[in-house]
């Protein structure tokens, strides 16, 4: 993956890499649901980190950067299956937030 590289970029690189890796048959349920999974591991890597409480029966990754990392890859790997340009998609949610008053 290069330098500099777009969020276009990154959905054409996580749908090659499905590709290569032989997930690309998997059912966009299916990587959501794998999508879920991970946000739950980028949780337990945060509450790690934080000192929170751990059951430590269970082998849980410190490392949110990691964690974060496969948390990305399936939301693209869910969005390149639901035909979403996340960067318009992007592009479009901030100009309405834009617009909103927050507190």
């Amino acid at each position: 993956m290069a330098q500099n590289t777009s969020l276009r970029d990154l959905q054409t690189y996580v749908a090659k890499l499905e590709v290569e890796r032989g997930f690309d048959g998997r059912s966009t349920e299916s990587q959501c649901l794998k999508l879920c999974e991970e946000v739950g591991e980028l949780a337990g890597a945060v509450g790690a980190l934080t000192g929170q409480p751990q059951d430590v029966r269970r082998r849980r990754s410190a490392d949110v950067g990691d964690e974060a990392a496969d948390v990305l890859l399936m939301l693209l790997a869910v969005v390149n299956r639901s035909g979403v340009d996340l960067e318009d998609a992007l592009r479009r949610k901030e100009a309405r937030n834009n617009t909103r008053q927050w507190r």
